[in-house]
């Protein structure tokens, strides 16, 4: 296996429990859930191949989240990391291409 895919497994899996965590509610947490604003946390994978015949194939791999949102939700932090490989064709196999992004937004 390809050392820049096992790079980029590795950061999915790290970012996915923190993306996608949630404890249950209990009786009692009434008070909890006044002063907590909870909200609905979203973790995007997109996978994808392109093949032609004699060119090769393209692949592609995408991971996006969003990390942290302020209490009023005016400010927050988004990421997103990317690998992109072509294999076969004439030219042979290319290097993998890996790619981060953070992106902080805040509005006035």
């Amino acid at each position: 296996m390809n050392l820049s895919l096992i790079l980029l497994c590795a950061l999915l899996l790290t970012l996915a429990p923190s993306a996608s965590h949630a404890k249950p509610l209990r009786e009692g947490d009434g008070q909890l859930i006044a002063r907590l604003q909870r909200y609905k946390r979203q973790f995007s994978l997109n996978f994808g191949a392109t093949h032609e015949d004699g060119y090769g194939t393209d692949v592609n791999a995408e991971a996006i989240a969003g990390l942290w949102r302020s209490q009023s939700g005016n400010t927050k932090l988004d990421g997103s990391a990317s690998y992109t490989q072509h294999f076969g064709g004439l030219s042979g196999d290319g290097k993998a291409r890996i790619s981060g992004l953070l992106t902080f937004t805040h509005g006035y």
